[in-house]
């Protein structure tokens, strides 16, 4: 008996909502057996993150390059990954055929829209686009990768330059936005056209964005799509916080549920 192999490359979150440990979760409730190389460690809670350390690329490399060669991923999302250098090793990796199908969730931003990543950071992610079967931008990154203004009513030139960047399918996911519609651009093949939801909940809710790209990265390892997992993706996403929308964990912000993967039909509504 296998099932398909999925790795995440990504930082980890202790507080549970993101990162590595949203992937996890996400890559089981979805029927496939995660793997993961983490990036940064950080110091976290449901209120925010007081700091953190990047772990020294060669650990990166020594976790990545044995991991591949026992359990071959069949696709692989990464997260933070913080640092240009970082950013390249994967490019390096992705070039090689060795990552399967790939999912970039370009974490360039914090919660407010502010940068985290600095000019060469930005370039190497622009450059790893090209590898990804799926792009996963929010609108505050789909605007530092391009430079041009991202919004429902102006957004021509931003996808003219998400085209060119490389990807077979570019997401511009739109749930930091405000009002009561949840609305996801989808690129591909020169076309561009939106996703609509209802939105869950009063305000933004954590590992939204982690959840999402590990959930599309799980339907590609299973033979989905770029276009058949995003929309199964966003479906996973939407099931986890309706089916929980009361559910508070700390102090913070809401987080999405990930144990309800356990007890849910995240399955059986998303194949």
């Amino acid at each position: 008996m296998t099932v398909p192999v999925a790795l995440s490359i990504a930082g980890s979150d202790p507080s549970g909502s993101s990162g590595i440990q949203a992937d996890l979760p996400t890559f089981a409730a979805l029927g496939v057996h995660g793997t993961s190389v983490i990036t940064v460690l950080t110091a976290q809670d449901s209120t925010g993150v007081s700091g953190f350390h990047q772990l020294p690329d060669e650990l990166v490399a020594a976790q990545l390059g044995p991991l591949v060669s026992d359990l071959p991923p069949a696709a692989t999302k990464t997260g933070l990954l913080r640092d240009a250098s970082v950013v390249r090793l994967v490019s390096e990796r992705a070039a090689t055929g060795s990552l399967g199908a790939l999912v970039v969730d370009p974490v360039l931003v914090d919660s407010r829209g502010q940068p985290i990543a600095d000019d060469a950071a930005v370039a190497a992610y622009r450059d790893l686009a090209g590898a990804a079967a799926v792009l996963t931008p929010n609108r505050w990154e789909a605007e530092l990768l391009t430079g041009c203004r991202f919004t429902d009513d102006d957004h021509g030139a931003a996808v003219d330059a998400l085209h060119a960047l490389g990807s077979e399918l570019v997401v511009v996911t739109g749930g930091r936005g405000e009002g009561p519609t949840v609305t996801d651009w989808l690129l591909s093949g020169g076309s561009c056209w939106a996703l609509r939801a209802p939105r869950v909940g009063r305000g933004p809710i954590r590992g939204t964005g982690c959840t999402f790209s590990a959930a599309l990265a799980a339907h590609l390892a299973r033979g989905a799509t770029p276009v058949q997992a995003a929309e199964r993706a966003s479906e996973f996403v939407r099931y986890q916080l309706m089916s929980r929308a009361d559910l508070r964990l700390g102090a913070g912000r809401p987080g999405v549920p990930h144990a309800l993967g356990a007890v849910g039909r995240p399955r059986a509504i998303c194949d």
